[in-house]
């Protein structure tokens, strides 16, 4: 069989969960599988990783300044015809064969529509509505959007299949202090825009600063810049005794602040997965997160919930998990636990199960 996948998001050199997602599926199927022919599509210059794939997976870059997916991709498909075509993330081109499978992280724009812009709030619906209209399966990444997608668009739930994330195993990171960093910090790690409740935790986190100044942790955000962030940078310069911005940063860094830090916040109004949770477990950092959405369905009985919400609840759970030892050690072993039940290969493994099924 020949498969394609629209690879361009695993190639972005600035990769949030949607991008990690895409690059390690890619690359835990060219693991699985050597039978099947693949084609990589990408729009950019290929990074180094998928040069080094299988000779069974090719590379084809298709330069296009606009609407790539949907128009350019058509025309490749339109040109080359394959069995069967993966999208990892919502998008699909407008000509496409009938086995086509698309992956759908989130519906955030569906719960906090005055997070998004207008174009792409709009955007989302269109390409959304059109690939769950057209997909031949659609692949959920928790049951929490699998049933938004059933709700919002009244899919059967037999064309749905839940596939969870899996997580990237760590190479060993020292725990010694990185350059540029607090000593002891509590860490946000995620794309700047208003549904993932920054401006909360910043909020809360001063407010307990305030209650309890012999704390010594300050509060590091990492993460680019999304859409209608411009508040949210507003409060990040409102507390510069508190807050340390470090903008996006390598993977490899990524880990070293992961590893180093107390306690990882996930203070979202909603989340389609929340990889982060997995790549905290995996360092043994103790996580406390959002009570809604999928958090819970991915955490399970290994993180400290809150009302994202309630700026106060945010607070109690910082205060909790900074001052008891014994809370983040048992939090931390716990999520050392839940990571049993993730795994890329495993998330790969099902991936082609279904594709193979087609």
């Amino acid at each position: 069989m020949h498969i394609g996948i629209e690879a361009e998001r695993a190639n972005n050199p600035h990769k949030t969960g949607v991008e990690h997602y895409a690059k390690q599926l890619i690359l835990h199927l060219a693991e699985l599988d050597a039978n099947n022919q693949y084609t990589l599509y990408l729009r950019t210059k290929p990074e180094k990783w998928l040069l080094e794939l299988p000779k069974n997976f090719k590379i084809k870059v298709i330069p296009f300044p606009l609407f790539w997916t949907q128009l350019r991709l058509s025309w490749e498909l339109f040109r080359h015809e394959i069995d069967l075509l993966f999208i990892p993330a919502s998008a699909l081109p407008v000509y496409h064969p009938k086995k086509t499978v698309v992956t759908i992280h989130d519906l955030a724009w569906k719960f906090y529509p005055k997070s998004f812009t207008w174009f792409n709030r709009n955007f989302l619906e269109y390409s959304t509505r059109f690939a769950v209209a057209r997909a031949k399966k659609i692949i959920a990444v928790s049951e929490s959007t699998k049933r938004d997608l059933v709700k919002f668009y009244k899919i059967s739930p037999e064309k749905i299949f839940v596939i969870h994330h899996g997580y990237e195993a760590p190479p060993p990171v020292m725990r010694a202090s990185a350059p540029g960093l607090p000593q002891k910090y509590v860490l946000f790690l995620s794309t700047l825009q208003p549904r993932k409740n920054l401006e909360g935790l910043i909020e809360a986190f001063a407010q307990l600063k305030k209650e309890r100044p012999e704390l010594p942790h300050k509060l590091v955000v990492v993460g680019k810049t999304g859409w209608k962030f411009e508040k949210i940078l507003e409060a990040i310069r409102s507390h510069p005794e508190d807050v340390v911005y470090l903008n996006h940063v390598p993977d490899a860094e990524r880990l070293v602040i992961l590893k180093n830090a107390d306690v990882l916040a996930l203070p979202s109004f909603y989340e389609g997965f929340g990889m982060q949770i997995l790549e905290a477990f995996a360092l043994g950092l103790p996580v406390i997160t959002s009570n809604v959405s999928s958090m819970p369905e991915v955490a399970g009985a290994a993180a400290l919930y809150f009302d994202p919400h309630n700026p106060s609840e945010i607070k109690k759970a910082l205060a909790d998990a900074l001052t008891d030892r014994g809370l983040r050690d048992n939090l931390a072993q716990k999520g050392k636990e839940r990571l049993g039940a993730f795994g890329w290969e495993k998330c790969a493994r099902e991936t082609l199960r279904l594709f193979l099924t087609l």
